[in-house]
């Protein structure tokens, strides 16, 4: 039994620490790969600390927004329909299926820009 107990806790504290990783990079990956589509917000480590961390990330998709929270151990993903600044809904997402619906609305976005791109290039050159 204690073992059970050792081993879980862990691979708690081990991925605690993965995550905070995990969501610096995702941070900095959103921010370099659709800017002006992502809002991170960040939080100084320490009142006199001259490193922070990551607190939140906001995407903005045409179909979604997609909020990341990060206090302490603890993550939180919603996504919500916002239409004119208004919420329709809100939900609270796993992580995993926080990151797949944003990687499906990202995929959609990639698919209309290109298909609009083509059509543009067509009607210029042709």
């Amino acid at each position: 039994m204690s073992t059970d107990f050792d081993q879980s806790t862990a691979w708690i504290r081990r991925a605690q620490s993965d995550m905070k990783a995990f969501i610096e990079g995702l941070a900095a990956r959103l921010e370099g790969d659709v800017p002006g589509m992502v809002e991170v917000e960040r939080k100084k480590d320490g009142f006199f600390a001259k490193t922070s961390h990551v607190h939140s990330i906001t995407i903005h998709t045409d179909n979604n927004d997609y909020l990341l929270t990060q206090e302490g151990t603890h993550i939180s993903t919603v996504r919500t329909k916002t239409v004119h600044g208004v919420v329709l809904k809100h939900e609270d997402l796993p992580l995993a299926a926080w990151l797949e619906s944003l990687m499906k609305d990202l995929g959609d976005l990639s698919g209309e820009m290109q298909g609009a791109s083509n059509t543009l290039h067509d009607f210029l050159m042709g």
